[in-house]
């Protein structure tokens, strides 16, 4: 159980610098690794991939609050497009995890990292559209999406949310804060999905609330919440070109290490 504990801490640190610095909610870390933490400790195969995605946007929530206070006070949310997006995020997210539960977990895992491999391929390469940003109907629509997508990876929805954003002509740190604002709806309506639609399930290990599992939630939520505040700190002294480029590498390697899973 200490060495448990010390996992998910240390896993909480690396997920909330993350968030801070990219405005991606830190899942696209925590799934892989929470993923070979449940079969290590020889969960039902059935649930893991489930279990995983759940618990990571239950973790989202209290590092996005974080992340996004601190990018709050940097001045670097834009709440006009953010209030756009919210209302399609939460119907998309309640949608997606409906979805998910449905889906094969090897189907899952390779879907979340074709999708990393897409943003590297999109941000490295600036396959960017130019959006006017008086497109309300367009932007609910684009939430939905957002919501739903990151709900069944089980992310914070930065991979589609910071692009989206940037096309509208936000610069990186600002779409970066606005991002991190997304992700809370995203975190709160879609582990609230998971955890609804996982209560009756059997097969699922102590210490969940449906598809939650709680010493995780804990011990990375203790540590995420402090490291989220530095990891904004940190976008903010960097320059939007290094930004790119760290962000580039880290969905590449999540790329292949979840399609090799």
């Amino acid at each position: 159980m200490i060495e448990e504990f010390i996992l998910f801490t240390v896993l909480g640190v690396f997920s909330g610098l993350i968030a801070g610095m990219f405005g991606i909610g830190g899942g696209i870390i925590i799934v892989p690794v929470l993923v070979a933490s449940f079969m290590s400790y020889g969960f039902d195969e059935s649930i893991i991939i489930h279990l995983a995605i759940g618990t990571s946007l239950a973790c989202i929530f209290f590092t996005g609050l974080s992340s996004a206070n601190a990018h709050k006070k940097k001045q670097a949310i834009n709440f006009t497009l953010f209030k756009q997006v919210a209302l399609g995020i939460i119907l998309g997210a309640l949608l997606g995890s409906m979805f998910a539960v449905q889906l094969n977990g090897n189907l899952l895992k390779i879907i979340i990292g074709t999708f990393a491999l897409i943003m590297a391929m999109q941000i490295s390469f600036n396959f960017t559209l130019s959006i006017k940003n008086n497109f309300s109907k367009g932007s609910y629509i684009v939430g939905t999406g957002i919501g739903f997508l990151s709900s069944i990876l089980g992310i914070g929805g930065g991979i589609f949310s910071v692009p989206y954003f940037k096309s509208l002509g936000l610069s990186m740190t600002s779409s970066v804060g606005t991002s991190a604002a997304c992700g809370i709806p995203i975190a709160f309506f879609g582990a609230l999905g998971y955890f609804i639609l996982g209560i009756s399930n059997e097969s699922l290990p102590s210490f969940t609330l449906g598809y939650i599992y709680l010493p995780a939630l804990f011990g990375i939520t203790v540590t995420s919440i402090i490291s989220a505040k530095y990891g904004a700190a940190i976008a903010h002294y960097v320059s939007d070109h290094i930004l790119k480029k760290l962000m580039v590498s880290l969905m590449l390697l999540i790329s292949i290490y979840m399609i090799a899973l």
